[in-house]
């Protein structure tokens, strides 16, 4: 428990924290005026605080709390009452509550002040955390929106650029990441890694080898767009037990790190029994934590695809069959596709992609199909080819 005066000093000297020098619009979905409580969650450092900060900037209506301040341990529900009495002080009449997974049972909390009409919103960087509280506590009370790093789009802004190849192979190596555009140090991403997995998994799941899940985690970032087997990752890593590959690499993937997509079947047990395919999160994050010394470009176009695909749906499938595979197939309505990701089609592969996508489209019953590459516009056997800075830029297109 601590006092009104600390908390008072905690949340006005958070304030004092400087700005990022150059803020841009974040693209989310538009927000509809509703009562619920509302969730920012999102990978650590892709901007979540600063998004709520520059949406209340002129209102002055926000009391902001960060709980991952260190002089805040030992805070519990009886000092949240304390900060509306802060906020009553102050005037403020809504509350932005940075990282409250830290605190113990805080749903408790949520749940009162929603009762009470209490405006909320709330970031977190685990999802796991979030939804179990979420889903028992407070179901139908909340809205849930999801923030990634830069899209490619975001990140033309941000680096003052126009969109075609030149601007996207930067994208691809860079990716977005705020503070590592503003440093342009690896080792920011490096040390980003290393954070997520100590404070985002590690200490909050109490788990004391740590190395285990960050060679698992430089693994899977190493071989993101390939198919991988947790009976052989833990064979090779020498990880204790099948598992325990399985909830690190469940871990991993609440931390919004890694994502992992099924291939397609229609049969649910078929599917849960076939390799899944792993992504990252962001490409510029892959490139500095990778063991690849090769810069691949398919794999992270293939990347980049997924993660754009990802910020407006949640299911992702990928096709594969004895003769021919596709990257990617949505069924979801409105986006229902097959995608090829190629960085160039020339003689040697058109076959393979023109075939897989046919198969797939077959297979799924979705009602169209395109293959998106580097630089190259062309339409193949009735396909239209789209370059990716094209594709990524025009919300009609994908």
């Amino acid at each position: 428990m601590l006092t009104e005066d600390l908390l008072t000093y905690i949340i006005e000297d958070q304030l004092k924290t400087p700005e990022p020098t150059h803020l841009i619009r974040r693209m989310l979905p538009k927000e509809t005026q509703t009562g619920r409580i509302r969730i920012i969650s999102g990978i650590r450092r892709c901007g979540k605080s600063t998004f709520l900060r520059e949406r209340f900037r002129d209102s002055g209506q926000a009391l902001f709390l960060n709980f991952e301040d260190p002089r805040l341990e030992g805070f519990d529900l009886q000092d949240f009452y304390k900060i509306e009495t802060i906020a009553d002080k102050q005037g403020k009449t809504v509350f932005v509550f940075d990282e409250i997974q830290n605190v113990s049972e805080w749903e408790h909390y949520v749940r009162s002040a929603y009762d009470r009409k209490k405006q909320l919103f709330i970031t977190g960087s685990n999802a796991g955390m979030l939804s179990r509280e979420l889903g028992t506590k407070l179901t139908g009370r909340y809205r849930q929106t999801e923030l990634f790093p830069f899209s490619y789009p975001e990140f033309l802004e941000f680096r003052n650029l126009q969109k075609g190849i030149e601007s996207l192979e930067r994208y691809l190596l860079e990716g977005g990441f705020p503070e590592y555009l503003e440093e342009n140090d690896p080792e920011y991403l490096r040390t980003l890694l290393r954070d997520i997995v100590s404070r985002d998994i590690a200490v909050r799941r109490n788990l004391r080898n740590e190395s285990d899940l960050i060679r698992l985690a430089v693994f899977l970032l190493s071989n993101c767009g390939k198919e991988f087997s947790f009976n052989r990752i833990t064979g090779s890593l020498q990880i204790s037990s099948v598992r325990t590959t399985i909830d690190y690499c469940d871990y991993l993937r609440e931390s919004y790190l890694l994502d992992y997509i099924p291939r397609f079947s229609w049969s649910v047990r078929q599917q849960q029994n076939n390799p899944k395919k792993v992504f990252g999160v962001d490409t510029g994050l892959i490139k500095a934590n990778s063991l690849s010394l090769s810069q691949d470009a398919g794999r992270l176009l293939e990347n980049l695809v997924f993660t754009h695909l990802r910020r407006r749906v949640v299911k992702i499938e990928y096709y594969k069959d004895e003769r021919c595979e596709c990257d990617f197939v949505v069924r979801e309505p409105g986006v229902a596709s097959a995608i090829q990701v190629c960085s160039r089609i020339d003689r040697q592969n058109m076959q393979r992609e023109v075939t897989g996508l046919k198969n797939a489209i077959i297979a799924t019953k979705v009602k169209q199909g395109y293959i998106i590459t580097l630089d190259q516009e062309d339409t193949l056997d009735g396909f239209p080819v789209i370059p990716a800075w094209k594709w990524l830029s025009d919300s009609n297109l994908s």
